[in-house]
């Protein structure tokens, strides 16, 4: 499998597994909106831009050349070509990270802690 097929296919499934986890019972719970997010880990609030995470990517490469003059980066040990061309390659690792917005959970109870909040003030600054 090309590297870019890989990549593509695997963020396509976060954000559709994400989708379908929210979908479910209690699914309401899946990235809520007003949890506050814990420094240092895989998740982190871009405010009004939403909640995001940093997708690690760690996989082996083979660079393949074709006797067609084409060069291809795959995933390595993914997908078999056949046709009978001559292939060589090598393989190699590669590490990079993409940031993903993870669709919006529910923000009702977001909302409802902070009219909460506001009357909670409010009636704190009238004492």
């Amino acid at each position: 499998m090309d590297l870019k097929d890989f990549v593509a296919a695997s963020l396509q499934q976060i954000v559709a597994g994400v989708k379908q986890a929210q979908a479910a019972e209690d699914g309401e719970n899946i990235n809520a909106d007003g949890a506050g997010l814990p420094s240092g880990k895989n998740a982190f609030s871009s405010g009004s831009y939403g909640t995001f995470t940093i997708v690690e990517f760690d996989v082996a490469v083979s660079a393949e050349t074709s006797g067609k003059g084409g060069a291809n980066l795959k995933v390595f040990g993914v997908g078999v070509d056949g046709g009978g061309e001559h292939k060589s390659g090598t393989a190699n690792r590669i590490a990079f990270a993409i940031p993903v917005r993870l669709p919006d959970g529910d923000n009702k109870r977001a909302e409802e802690i902070k009219r909460r909040n506001r009357v909670h003030r409010a009636e704190r600054s009238v004492v």
